[in-house]
This record gives C-alpha cells, sequence and structure tokens, in this order.
C-alpha cells in the first residue's frame, strides 16, 4: 500500500532515538509544533501574573524545557511519556541529567531537520569552502551547517 503524502510526513515525525541515563534506558520522540506550541502556551499561562525579570525570564526557560522534555521523553516499553508533568519531571531529575536529556533531544531533532546537509554534500561544501573562503554558497547555508563548518574547520586546526 501506497502511502499518502501526510502520512509520509507525519511517519517522519514518529522517530525515536533510544538514550541511556544511568541504568535508566529511555526513548526520546520528535516533538511537533503542536507539542511546542502546547508547551509555550502552558509557560506563558504559568508565567503570566510574573513580572519579567532576568530571573523569572530564566525560570520561565526553564519551565519550558520542563514541560518539553516530559512530552519528549518516553519509555520505551510502552512507549507513553515518563513523567506524568513538567513538576514531576522537575522534581526527578537533577539539572545535570536535564541538560544531558536536552543535549541528546536538541542533537536528534537536528539529525531529522529538513535543512540538514548530507555527509557527501557537507564535505563538498568545506572543500569549497578551503579552496575559495568568500563562495557565495555560504550566504545560503543554515546556521547549523555554518556552525558545523566552523567546528569542523577550528578541530582541523587543532590537530
Amino acid at each position: 500500500m501506497t502511502m499518502t503524502l501526510l502520512e509520509k510526513l507525519k511517519h517522519a515525525g514518529a522517530a525515536r532515538y533510544p538514550v541511556a541515563l544511568g541504568d535508566a534506558s529511555l526513548t526520546l520522540r520528535l516533538l511537533s509544533e503542536k507539542d511546542y506550541g502546547a508547551a509555550g502556551l502552558a509557560a506563558h499561562l504559568a508565567f503570566a501574573d510574573v513580572e519579567l525579570t532576568p530571573t523569572s525570564g530564566e525560570l520561565y526557560e526553564r519551565h519550558l524545557a520542563d514541560l518539553l522534555l516530559a512530552q519528549a521523553v518516553l519509555d520505551p516499553e510502552t512507549g507513553k511519556p515518563v513523567f506524568e508533568s513538567a513538576d514531576q519531571l522537575a522534581e526527578t531529575l537533577t539539572r545535570e541529567q536535564k541538560v544531558f536529556l536536552l543535549d541528546e533531544y536538541l542533537g536528534f531533532e537536528r539529525d531529522y531537520s529538513p535543512t540538514r546537509m548530507s555527509d557527501d554534500a557537507f564535505d563538498a561544501l568545506l572543500d569549497e569552502v578551503k579552496k575559495t573562503p568568500q563562495t557565495a554558497r555560504l550566504n545560503a547555508s543554515s546556521t547549523a551547517t555554518l556552525k558545523r563548518l566552523v567546528r569542523c574547520l577550528a578541530s582541523q586546526l587543532s590537530n
């Protein structure tokens, strides 16, 4: 049976990524735009009556990350969220564990980004930049590709 275009798009968003956190095996799922919107609205409502200060801004961002991670971290056996709420996540994880899971999630999300360049295309761009640093192709490159180029070139300089 042939998948419709909508089914293909939904299938791409169903990607899972296994991750180990200490002795615990977890699965991360890609979040949809709807997931991000719902978490953003929930964070907004939670902070609606809070005066904006650098501290409250940081707390807002941390709460938003908790809301998003609570949706993304799944039990690999059941496929259901490990945490019932962002509060449960915040009460359970240490800051280091949360940072680790966020980093893993963001790397996973980047790997599935449609703007991610294939390794062959990246190698070709890297060779072009080495030969012609002023290449106009850099103007059309995504931030992720530019960061990847900088990391690659910097690591070559340090070796």
